[in-house]
């Protein structure tokens, strides 16, 4: 148990860590791979390492940390669980396979993207956007689902400060927004909520002050 949490503990500092760096790449090193396709494909084609290790940071990492922190909320196989921890197992396997997707289809197509002519470039690039568009605006939406349901399923077991697990569900809410169009925006807010509730957690499991009880 106590391994447990620990690794829970680190992944949750790791899954911050992703967050923080994502959000370091966007606003300060390369502000222009967020605007338009355009934009993202120029940066692509003159920093193609930088942002194939960036890709495998906020996604391919994060998705491994994701996973390790998924189980060790809950407890271990063969014992009774609540029915808020399987659902939210569930969601945070599905939530982990989207990174997976995306970030791989992210990291292989830039290799991909080097070796073409400019002409197959233009005709290729709208098809590897669209890809990377349709998975990419799925992650904060279905992240959100997951921080509202381990968030209940953490308040009910009464094993987190309950103003940490309203917190966790008040950024699950905003995450969900995102699936609307208008409210995207949102995403941004949710990644800055997650970073400190990333935090705030992977705290209380490296101290092990967190016994993981079935709902």
């Amino acid at each position: 148990m106590k391994t447990r949490l620990q690794l829970g503990g680190i992944a949750a500092v790791v899954c911050a860590l992703c967050y923080i760096i994502g959000f370091t790449m966007i606003l300060v090193v390369m502000p222009d791979i967020n605007i338009d396709g355009e934009q993202r494909l120029q940066a692509i084609l003159s920093q193609p390492r930088l942002i194939q290790s960036w890709y495998f940071i906020i996604f391919v990492v994060f998705g491994m940390a994701l996973l390790l922190l998924n189980r060790s909320l809950y407890r271990p196989a063969g014992e009774e669980v609540g029915q808020w921890q399987l659902i939210g197992a569930l969601i945070g396997y599905v939530w982990a396979a989207y990174v997976f997707a995306i970030g791989f289809i992210s990291v292989l197509t830039i290799e991909y993207l080097t070796h073409l002519t400019p002409a197959e470039t233009d005709e290729t690039w709208p098809a590897i956007l669209a890809i990377q568009t349709g998975l990419g605006d799925g992650v904060e939406w279905i992240g959100g689902i997951w921080m509202l349901v381990i968030n209940i399923s953490l308040y009910c077991q009464r094993s987190v400060p309950r103003a940490l697990s309203v917190a966790g569900a008040i950024t699950g809410l905003i995450g969900m927004l995102t699936l609307y169009p208008p409210l995207a925006a949102a995403g941004g807010a949710f990644g800055l909520l997650q970073i400190g509730w990333f935090c705030w957690l992977g705290r209380l499991l490296l101290k092990q002050k967190m016994p993981v009880l079935p709902a």
